[in-house]
C-alpha cells in the first residue's frame, strides 16, 4: 500500500476533523523515521517506503485506536457542577428575595427596601431567562474550535474596543460622573462596560500568541494592548478596582506566556518585573488617590476598605459583620430576617446564606465554586496546546479574583466594589460574560487531546522557527 493511500484510509477513521491533520503528520513522521532505518540497512527507496508503511500496521485498526485517543471529551462533571451552582444561586436569591418581600409587604414598606424596590423587576422577570440563555450560550461555545480565535484575534479585539467606544459615545448612560452602562435601543437594557471588558482577556492571550519569538519587542507590544481597556475603566467608568483586576489578569496571562518561552527572553528577570508590577501598581494607585486625590475619590477608597470614621457611617458593612458574627456552624443568626432588610441580598448572598443557615452552609457554597475554579486551573495549566493553556489561565485567574472579592465583600472585610461573581450575584452583562468565558474553558477541556496549535502569521527568525518545530516534534 502506498503511503498516501495508507494515510487517507487511516484518517478516514478519525471522527474529529480537528485532529486529522495532527494525526496524519504524526503518522507520516513515524513512516519517515522507519524508512530512514530501512535505508540504512541497504534497502532501496521503494522497498524502504513499502516496508515502513507495512511496519505501521493495518490502517483501519491504527485509525480506530488514534480516534479513541484523540476523541473530544465533554467535561460532564464540570458542566453538572456549573448547572448546579447556577440553580443554587438563583434559588437562594429567590428565597432571600421572597423572605424580605414577605416581611416588608406585611409592614407596607416595600418602596423603601433597596433590593426589593429596585431589583424586583430584574429578579422576577429577567434573571431566569438570562440564566437559561447563558447556559445555552455556554454549551454552544463549548463545541466551537477555540483555536480559531488566534487567527483573527487582532482585528476582533480592535473591532470590539471600537464598538465599545462607539457604544459609550452614542448610548452611554452617565451616573454620578461615571459612564458605565451602554443602553441598548430595545427593552431599556443596560450593558455594564466592566463586565464586557472581561471578554478581552482571551483575545489578549490570542494576540500574545502571534508575538511568539519576538523577544522584548513582543512584550512591549503586549503592554501597549493593555492600555486601552484601562482607559475605559479608569477614565469612563471611574472604576479603579476593575482596572486593577483587569491589569492583574493581563499580567498573569503575560507571565504564563513568558514562562512557556514564547518570547525567548530572560524568564527570571521578566517574571520578577511582572510580579513587582502586580504588587506595586495597585498600592501606588490607591496610595496616590488617598494622598492627592479628590474628596469623593478618597471616600470611595475609605468605603471599599472600611477605613476610619467612614466605616462607622457605612451601615451595610457593619450589618454584614453583625450577620456573620451572630451565626454558628449549624444555625443562622436569630435576627436574620430583621438584618436582611438592610442588606442587598443580590450582592451579599453568601452573608445572607450564613445568616439564614449557618457558617457551614456558606463554606459549602464557596467550596463548590472553588473546586470548579481549581479544576479549570489544573486543566488549563496541563494543556499541551499552548494557546489553550494561556487563554484558560487568564479566564481562571479572573474567576478566582472575582470569587476572592465576593468573599471579602460578604465577610465585611471591604465595602461593595461592584464586581460580578459567577453564580452568586446578579446582572445581565456579568452573567452572560461569565457563561461565555465558561464555555471557552469547557471548549479547552473538550479539545485538550485534539486541538492543534493554530497557524498564525508572525515575524520570527529562521533559527527560532527551526528550534520551535524541533521542540514540537519532540
Amino acid at each position: 500500500m502506498r503511503r498516501e493511500e495508507y494515510l487517507h484510509t487511516l484518517t478516514e477513521q478519525i471522527r474529529c476533523k480537528m485532529a486529522r491533520g495532527t494525526i496524519e503528520q504524526e503518522i507520516n513522521d513515524h513512516i519517515e523515521d522507519q524508512k530512514a532505518e530501512f535505508l540504512s540497512e541497504g534497502m532501496s527507496q521503494t522497498e524502504a517506503e513499502e516496508a515502513a508503511v507495512r511496519e505501521m500496521g493495518d490502517p483501519v485498526e491504527v485509525g480506530l485506536e488514534m480516534d479513541r485517543i484523540h476523541r473530544p471529551t465533554m467535561a460532564w462533571g464540570m458542566i453538572a457542577l456549573i448547572v448546579g451552582l447556577s440553580l443554587a444561586g438563583y434559588l437562594l436569591r429567590s428565597v432571600m428575595y421572597q423572605t424580605v418581600l414577605g416581611i416588608e409587604q406585611s409592614a407596607g414598606k416595600t418602596e423603601d427596601l433597596f433590593w426589593v424596590g429596585t431589583s424586583s423587576s430584574w429578579h422576577t422577570s429577567l434573571e431566569l431567562p438570562a440564566l437559561l440563555l447563558g447556559l445555552v450560550l455556554m454549551i454552544g461555545i463549548c463545541y466551537m474550535d477555540y483555536t480559531r480565535i488566534a487567527v483573527y484575534a487582532k482585528p476582533i479585539l480592535i473591532a470590539y474596543q471600537v464598538l465599545l467606544l462607539v457604544g459609550l459615545q452614542v448610548a452611554g448612560a452617565q451616573v454620578n460622573g461615571s459612564t458605565r452602562y451602554i443602553i441598548m435601543p430595545f427593552g431599556n437594557i443596560g450593558l455594564n462596560l466592566i463586565d464586557l471588558l472581561w471578554l478581552t482577556i482571551p483575545l489578549f492571550a490570542a494576540v500574545l500568541y502571534s508575538y511568539r519569538g519576538q523577544g522584548y519587542r513582543g512584550i512591549l507590544k503586549a503592554i501597549l494592548w493593555m492600555i486601552i481597556p484601562s482607559y475605559f475603566l479608569i477614565k469612563r467608568c471611574q472604576s479603579l478596582i476593575a482596572a486593577m483586576i483587569l491589569e492583574v489578569v493581563y499580567c498573569v496571562v503575560l507571565a504564563a506566556a513568558v514562562y512557556k518561552g514564547w518570547f525567548q527572553v530572560c524568564k527570571k528577570a521578566v517574571l520578577t518585573g511582572i510580579g513587582v508590577v502586580v504588587v506595586l501598581i495597585p498600592v501606588l494607585l490607591a496610595g496616590g488617590i488617598w494622598c492627592f486625590g479628590m474628596a469623593y475619590q478618597k471616600e470611595r477608597i475609605a468605603a471599599i476598605f472600611s477605613i476610619g470614621d467612614y466605616a462607622v457611617d457605612f451601615p451595610r458593612v457593619n450589618m454584614i459583620r453583625e450577620m456573620i458574627s451572630g451565626s454558628s456552624a449549624f444555625h443562622g443568626n436569630p435576627q436574620f430576617k430583621e438584618l436582611l432588610k438592610y442588606v442587598d441580598g443580590s450582592v451579599h448572598l453568601l452573608a445572607s446564606v450564613v445568616a439564614a443557615y449557618g457558617i457551614l452552609a456558606g463554606i459549602l457554597l464557596v467550596l463548590c465554586l472553588v473546586i470548579l475554579i481549581f479544576r479549570f486551573a489544573k486543566i488549563s495549566l496541563n494543556q499541551k496546546n499552548q494557546l489553550g493553556m494561556v487563554m484558560g489561565t487568564g479566564c481562571t485567574a479572573l474567576f478566582l479574583i472575582q470569587t476572592v472579592v465576593f468573599i471579602l465583600e460578604n465577610l465585611g472585610g471591604v465595602g461593595e466594589m461592584g464586581i460580578y461573581c459567577p453564580f452568586f450575584t446578579t446582572g445581565r452583562s456579568g452573567m452572560l460574560t461569565s457563561y461565555i468565558l465558561l464555555g471557552l474553558l469547557l471548549s479547552i477541556c473538550r479539545y485538550q487531546k485534539t486541538a492543534p496549535e493554530p497557524v498564525v502569521q508572525k515575524k520570527v527568525s529562521h533559527s527560532w522557527q527551526c528550534g520551535f518545530r524541533k521542540k514540537q516534534k519532540e
